[in-house]
């Protein structure tokens, strides 16, 4: 039996989703994760195969590689380098252990103070992990400038639960097509919804949609008092699946996005989707014109022009546009997300 530890922050559905397709594939998993200064309320569930451990529970490095002895992996997974404890374990483990690491990045190429990781790289990431595990196309130029090898770069890290929101049967929507323009995501800055939220009140003919917010977060009082909005609490995805199902269109005007899961979810739902060109997924799952429209992060009159593009469309269209969504969302897979990992034990 392959063993798996994994050190994480805060675990979300989509990541225990690929940890079930690991238990499926026969692996034991354990998992070190986040438990205080939580961003969100979930509590990832308790099933056969996997042994969960509180973060707060290793003080030094020593202490936490005492614990990796005992658990013997076969393997390591990290999530990134954002916890110096996991940083400096992942070096103890290489080197004492020689087993391989590997640290999971979404971040794309930006510059600036990157740079910094990019010189010092050959004494820390390279030494600390033996490879990354990057979500996309965006997120391979930083790996490549980090020092590592193609060979040592694993493609799409993150995966949408494919088989749960592709249920939904787009046909359903033929009948009467919801006009729901749907976000899902934290209610905070860079997810830019007061930018959207000025574009929506600025269409004059809405053509009777209905703009839906979903989630939590610090700007929640900023959204109130703009017409035809509709806010909702975080949900769980087997709440989420329902109100996706009776939406539109999905919409993510984020003004910073390495990734954005979501907008895989919502193809796999079938959804037209307009979302923000700096976020990394839409490479994966947005075709102009096809199934979705691009827009400029920030920029009200953008955001504007793509949603009344989206409303002007015939329901034969919006439908023709969720099927080419789902089409692109089933070329990731939690499945192809756990074979992909267990690759660097051939």
């Amino acid at each position: 039996m392959i063993t798996i530890l994994i050190l994480y922050t805060e675990l979300m559905p989509y990541n225990v989703i690929v940890i079930k397709e690991l238990v499926k594939k026969g692996c034991r998993v354990h998992v070190v994760l986040q438990d205080t200064n939580k961003k969100t309320p979930y509590l990832p569930p308790l099933f056969d195969g996997v042994t969960y451990y509180n973060r707060s529970e290793f003080r030094t490095s020593d202490h936490l590689f005492r614990f990796v002895k005992k658990v013997n992996p076969d393997l390591v997974w990290t999530a990134g380098w954002i916890d110096p404890l996991y940083n400096e374990l992942a070096g103890m483990i290489r080197k004492k252990m020689n087993l391989p690491v590997i640290a999971s990045s979404d971040t794309q190429w930006r510059g600036g103070r990157q740079w910094f990781n990019v010189l010092t790289s050959r004494f820390r990431h390279q030494q600390w992990f033996s490879y990354l595990f990057v979500s996309g196309e965006w997120q391979v130029r930083y790996a490549r400038k980090l020092g590592f090898r193609p060979d040592q770069i694993l493609m799409h890290n993150l995966s949408a639960d494919v088989n749960l929101f592709s249920r939904i049967d787009i046909n359903s929507r033929a009948a009467n097509y919801p006009k729901r323009l749907l976000y899902v995501g934290r209610f905070s800055p860079e997810k830019g919804l007061v930018y959207l939220l000025k574009a929506w009140e600025s269409i004059s003919n809405r053509k009777g949609w209905q703009l839906t917010l979903v989630g939590n977060g610090p700007e929640k009082e900023k959204l109130t008092g703009y017409p035809d909005v509709e806010i909702l609490d975080f949900m769980d995805q087997q709440e989420l699946l329902q109100v996706m199902e009776n939406s539109g269109a999905f919409i993510l005007p984020s003004v910073s996005e390495p990734w954005a899961l979501v907008i895989h979810e919502a193809a796999c739902a079938g959804l037209p989707v307009l979302a923000s060109d700096c976020c990394g997924a839409v490479v994966s799952f947005l075709r102009e014109g096809e199934n979705g429209y691009l827009f400029t992060p920030g920029d009200i009159r953008s955001i504007r022009h793509s949603i009344e593009k989206l409303l002007i469309q015939p329901e034969t269209e919006l439908l023709k546009m969720g099927r080419n969504s789902r089409k692109l969302g089933m070329q990731i897979t939690p499945e192809k997300v756990a074979e992909t990992l267990l690759t660097v034990l051939e």
